[in-house]
């Protein structure tokens, strides 16, 4: 039992002794600077990414997640977006979502250019969308697609300006990409902010 205790305490002091580390080589390195989430590239130009990792996983673990510190040296935030569709679509098959009208885009994640979210960091991520179909008697399928690989899907009915939704929750590591998918042959998707796409780091 003594042997189990000791060495969980050495584990422990271990564990403290690289955070603390890893803190120092950044104070040193970019004093009265801000941490960003996004990139090493942005918080601290001179540190290494494997640096730059570890410093994140650190101040995850000591749950300084948003905000800024009190001595004003780390701002943290939880990345998160929310794009919906101005103008209404007419899709094809495998018809990538470009939601165009960005909200929020706290980390930068998500790209309007592409309809693609590159998550900045790795973590658990939540995902939603909310979409109408337009003024066509067709049915309307949406796929939310992680690198490539089909995740969940949403479905409309045949009618008219009916409304289909997903959801998922998502363990992602940085870099992966999520994205929103028309796999069917043709489709009329509402636009005028109606069809939504959003997700936030949980």
């Amino acid at each position: 039992m003594y042997e189990v205790t000791n060495g969980l305490r050495e584990k422990q002091k271990e564990r403290r002794k690289k955070q603390e580390s890893v803190i120092m080589i950044y104070r040193k390195s970019c004093p009265n600077k801000k941490l960003y989430s996004s990139s090493a590239e942005k918080s601290c130009p001179v540190i290494g990414n494997d640096v730059f990792e570890d410093l994140m996983d650190v101040m995850m673990k000591l749950k300084c997640q948003s905000g800024q510190s009190n001595n004003g040296e780390l701002q943290l935030k939880k990345p998160a977006f929310l794009a919906t569709l101005s103008k209404s679509v007419n899709l094809v098959q495998n018809h990538v979502l470009k939601f165009d009208s960005i909200k929020t885009n706290i980390g930068d994640g998500y790209d309007a250019s592409s309809g693609v979210f590159t998550a900045p960091r790795k973590g658990t991520y939540e995902f939603a969308v909310n979409f109408i179909t337009s003024n066509k008697d067709e049915w309307l399928e949406l796929d939310l697609i992680k690198n490539n690989n089909m995740v969940v899907r949403g479905h409309a009915a045949f009618d008219k300006f009916t409304s289909g939704s997903l959801q998922a929750i998502l363990e992602l590591k940085k870099g992966d990409r999520i994205y929103i998918n028309h796999p069917r042959g043709s489709g009329l998707l509402h636009g005028e902010h109606y069809t939504m796409f959003s997700g936030h780091y949980i």
